[in-house]
């Protein structure tokens, strides 16, 4: 092999081939034989069962759905079907993400939703105990099954919105190679994904082994290369810097008026305005009035719809992340005698996700100043300083570091798992045991490039020559141009970062028949398990110093959980064979969980499968879950972060800003004093502004956090057609309804709904406009009257409602059931709509509950997921005629209000219309061995609805990149 881009697939690769070709040579007529499926175990229940039912909802996506999907991680595909809130993964901008991808039931967020591999944990990798999708290879993967609401009593904490369960195919027999590859129509977003998979049976049959490899490529896709986002994803923070006011050492109107009456400006310019310079050394201001701004209409600098100057940063931030991965797994097992059977597995996954953005800005840790006497400072800016009570006092300097250095994050993973056992038959109960234990570990190695040194940046700033001195032109802090290498060189630094993860499983089950009823056999499952997840992570000297600019403060951090639990689970017939009664099953199960942190918690569930006919059942129940805090949530060392505040012109921001649609309706006055109690300053109270969309916040673990608990409902009907008739014999359909509530959620309150409870903007929270109110409490002002930093606290928030009900139809018939005699081929049709009725959030105790059902932009729950329509729907006919199969899917996301609108006095904010896509896939098989597939994806090239303006849309939830194509070849062997 002259070329190979993945060692590791490349060596794998050649082992499998080796080694599964010796296989098959051992025993063809097993790997040909079919495979009889006996006793299965259901997503969702523990007891090994021979019919394949559930009193659970359940989903399953197959192999060939996954397949139809295009070359897209599987986080993408799964955001794609109704149940699930679309979680940004490939599309996000989050580097606290750091490249991760998650899934998200019913948007309760990726922490709520479980995700397990053949009924297992698997290895978290993250703090938070979310599980990584970029870690699982497609190669084994036979399906997906997914089931809504809480199954703690089953698989222990987490399981609140439900389980997410990847099932391997365990016998896999014979050699597979998969190549697939795509592109988008504007020839970017190339991805490539390589697989090989190998199993068969070794030791004279007592054994079976299989082992699989994969490699998969994607590269970035920027925003400015969609006309959509040109414009979009802006910075107010300017890379050539912005001389911010002080409210207490403010100039003079005088001084500031004839500064810009020499420039020409007529109009009145405020003496609180900031300030920045033209390429002329002029200055303007930043924020509506502006005035005197003279750079290029085709120039980087742009003037918003929101009336501020900014940066549009679409030709610098990722649109689809880069992410190069390899994968292994292997599984063996061997019969140690005819009812005891020993099986190890290991699973491996490398991979690297980088990010870059345009820069930082300058206004997260301690503000940097600048002396009046900088020697680069235009005369302007000088004489405007000299008018202040305190002439000398330096000048309050916020800038973006784009100028410098892009804003450069590589995250590199090695997660690992090592799982193995023992099982075996017990006759005496039809049943068997299971005894396994499993380590797994997680390293996240970070780099972070684009720094600039504090002590470095000061000693140019505040040198008399300017830094000329120190490196090669020294060092204008209000220019626009990048400064010299040598200024660079000087000034740039990388910080390296790490997290080590680790997770132990022990856990030992019984499960078997525990005596008879007249209606058939009680069944059971039991068993003991042990837990254990720790957590490290250090930080950067520079970051636990504050020696750079632009970075949160951290500092060293270690903690660990543990439980022990035990769990009981019993599935009984009650009725068979009557009247209106074909079958009746109960399922209760019990799960008593001793937490080293929350102490000792109770799950339990029932559930009920009523079969009234052959074609007719009703299904539902109700389970009591719990979600015991993270070792995140309780160790997580203080940080500087950022929290998100929004636009003044979707409603938000900061409602001290005199054009906010606070300080302009009907309790105006009331919020102009509530304002001025809360600090902003009596010289600026009718001239403040806040240009700004995020502010610093602080947040930290907490130790005193207790367990989340969760009280979930399902209801139910399936039906299965019992006509004769050919064209309607093929008819299924299930109609569900969930409700889940949750109570002492852990979470952060986020700076939006802060500023709005403290502000009243929800017609509850404040309505005596008390500085003292809570939320009031958590914001902190600057001498400029903006925010300075907001405290987002961790904690249990009070409580969280969703509810909703699933629409599944499924249908299939022959051409010639049509009356067309001639006509081959077979017809399918597949339906999935998914209603959301509430989606609620109390942000603290006793608090009111607000409905955020069908709108956008509300992440208090989910950071990523900020989009909860009312409906989502889910087409797909299928058409197949020999070798052949063709897909056509159609897939229907309603329109949204604002979430800004919710309780709102007057709903201003817009909202995003309803939008539609149609993907195109087909498959033909060239022989027993070869199978070509490919497809489009947006047929219709449909771009993203836009939301607030200035590119604002969900990136995860609509299709972003446009039309794209996909093709791929599989080779069975």
């Amino acid at each position: 092999m002259k070329f190979c881009k993945a060692p590791l697939l490349c060596a794998a690769s050649t082992l499998v081939v080796s080694w599964a070709a010796a296989a098959q040579a051992q025993d063809l007529t097993t790997a040909a034989a079919p495979i009889e499926i006996g006793e299965v175990i259901v997503t969702g229940s523990r007891i090994v069962r021979k019919d394949y039912v559930a009193e659970s909802p359940i989903v399953t996506l197959e192999r060939g759905a996954l397949d139809a999907a295009g070359p897209v991680s599987l986080d993408v595909t799964l955001n794609q079907l109704p149940q699930f809130a679309a979680n940004a993964g490939a599309n996000s901008t989050s580097q606290a993400r750091g490249g991760r991808a998650n899934a998200n039931l019913r948007g309760l967020g990726a922490v709520r939703t479980l995700v397990l591999q053949d009924g297992r944990r698997m290895q978290p990798s993250d703090p938070l105990g979310g599980i990584d999708l970029n870690t699982i290879s497609g190669a084994l993967l036979q399906n997906v099954e997914i089931i809504t609401g809480g199954a703690s009593a089953v698989y222990g904490s987490d399981a609140i919105a439900g389980v997410v369960n990847f099932r391997l195919n365990d016998r896999f027999t014979g050699l597979v190679a998969d190549a697939q590859y795509g592109a988008t129509e504007r020839e970017d977003g190339e991805t490539l994904d390589v697989s090989v998979a190998a199993g068969g049976p070794i030791a004279d049959g007592r054994g079976h082994a299989m082992f699989s490899a994969s490699y998969m490529d994607r590269q970035r896709v920027n925003r400015g290369s969609r006309d959509f986002f040109v414009d979009g994803g802006i910075t107010s923070v300017l890379p050539s810097g912005l001389i911010y006011p002080n409210a207490a050492n403010l100039p003079t109107q005088a001084a500031v008026s004839g500064v810009f009456a020499s420039y020409g400006v007529t109009g009145s310019v405020l003496r609180s305005a900031a300030f920045s310079r033209n390429t002329d050394g002029t200055l303007f201001t930043i924020t509506n009035p502006i005035q005197n701004f003279r750079f290029p209409e085709d120039g980087l600098y742009t003037i918003t719809a929101n009336n501020q100057v900014a940066l549009p940063i679409g030709e610098f931030a990722p649109l689809l992340q880069p992410l190069e991965r390899e994968t292994l797994f292997g599984r063996v097992s061997y019969d140690l005698t005819d009812a005891v059977e020993a099986y190890g597995q290991f699973n491996y996954a490398h991979y690297t996700a980088d990010q870059t953005w345009y820069g930082r800005n300058q206004a997260i840790t301690r503000d940097v100043y600048v002396p009046v006497t900088n020697p680069f400072l235009p005369q302007g800016l000088k004489t405007i300083a000299a008018s202040r009570p305190d002439p000398n006092a330096p000048l309050l300097l916020y800038f973006n570091t784009g100028r410098y250095s892009p804003d450069i994050v590589e995250n590199t993973y090695n997660v690992s798992q090592v799982l193995g056992g023992l099982r075996g038959d017990l006759d005496i109960i039809d049943g068997g045991w299971d005894v396994y234990a499993s380590f797994g570990r997680t390293e996240q190695n970070t780099r972070m490039g684009g720094y600039i040194d504090r002590a470095a940046f000061l000693s140019l700033v505040e040198a008399p020559d300017g830094g000329v001195s120190l490196c090669q032109g020294g060092l204008d802090p209000l220019a626009f141009d990048r400064p010299s290498q040598d200024c660079l060189d000087y000034l740039l630094r990388e910080m390296h970062e790490s997290t080590e993860l680790q997770q132990t499983v022990v856990e030992g089950s019984l499960q078997g028949r525990v005596f008879d009823l007249p209606a058939g056999e009680v069944r059971f499952a039991s068993g003991l398990s042990y837990r254990k997840n720790t957590y490290d992570f250090s930080p950067d000297a520079q970051r636990q110093t504050g020696a750079v600019l632009a970075t949160s403060l951290s500092s060293l951090t270690s903690g660990e959980t543990s439980s022990t639990e035990f769990f009981l689970e019993i599935l009984a017939p009650i009725a068979r064979d009557l009247p209106l009664i074909r079958s009746l099953d109960l399922d209760l199960a019990y799960r008593y969980s001793d937490y080293d942190s929350v102490g000792g918690v109770h799950t339990y569930k029932a559930g009920a499968n009523w079969e009234l006919t052959d074609s007719f059942s009703v299904r539902g129940g109700y389970q009591r879950a719990i979600r015991a805090p993270s070792v995140g949530e309780l160790f997580q060392p203080s940080e500087q972060s950022g929290t998100t505040v929004g636009r003044i012109s979707a409603g938000l921001g900061d409602p001290c800003d005199v054009a906010s649609a606070y300080r302009t309706g009907s309790q105006a006055a009331q919020v102009k004093a509530l304002c001025l109690a809360t600090g902003v300053p009596q010289t600026i109270i009718d001239t403040h502004r806040f240009a700004g969309t995020s502010v610093q916040s602080q947040v930290s673990g907490n130790r005193n956090l207790i367990e989340e608990t969760a009280d979930s409902y399902t209801a139910g009907l399936v039906w299965r057609s019992a006509f004769d008739n050919p064209l309607l014999s093929g008819l299924t359909a299930s109609l569900d309804y969930y409700e889940i509530k949750i109570t002492d959620a852990i979470g952060l309150i986020t700076g939006d709904v802060i500023a709005q409870r403290c502000f009243n903007g929800d017609n509850a929270s404040n309505p005596t406009y008390d500085p003292q109110n809570y939320y009031c409490q958590l914001i902190n002002r600057g001498a400029s009257g903006g925010f300075s930093t907001i405290t987002t606290p961790l904690l249990n928030l009070a409580g969280y409602e969703t509810a909703g009900a699933d629409l599944q139809v499924d249908w299939r018939a022959e051409l010639r059931d049509f009356g067309w005699a001639t006509a081959p081929g077979e017809l399918g049709l597949n339906l999935i709509v998914s209603y959301t009725d509430k989606y609620a959030i109390q942000t603290l105790a006793g608090g009111a509950f607000v409905d955020y059902a069908g709108t956008i932009g509300n992440a208090q729950i989910s950071a990523d997921a900020i989009s909860h329509p009312a409906w989502k729907v889910n087409t797909s006919v299928d058409y197949k005629v020999g070798p052949a199969r063709l897909n056509l899917r159609w897939r229907w996301i309603d329109s949204m209000d604002n979430s800004a609108n919710v309780g709102a006095a007057v709903a201003s904010a817009p909202g995003v219309k309803a939008m539609d896509y149609f993907d195109l896939s087909g498959t033909y098989r060239l022989n027993e061995r070869v199978e070509v597939r490919g497809g489009v994806l947006n047929i219709a090239d449909r771009q993203p609805p836009a939301w607030t303006g200035e590119g604002a849309t969900d990136a995860a939830l609509y299709d972003v990149l446009g039309r794209r194509f996909y093709a791929g070849v599989k080779l069975s062997f």
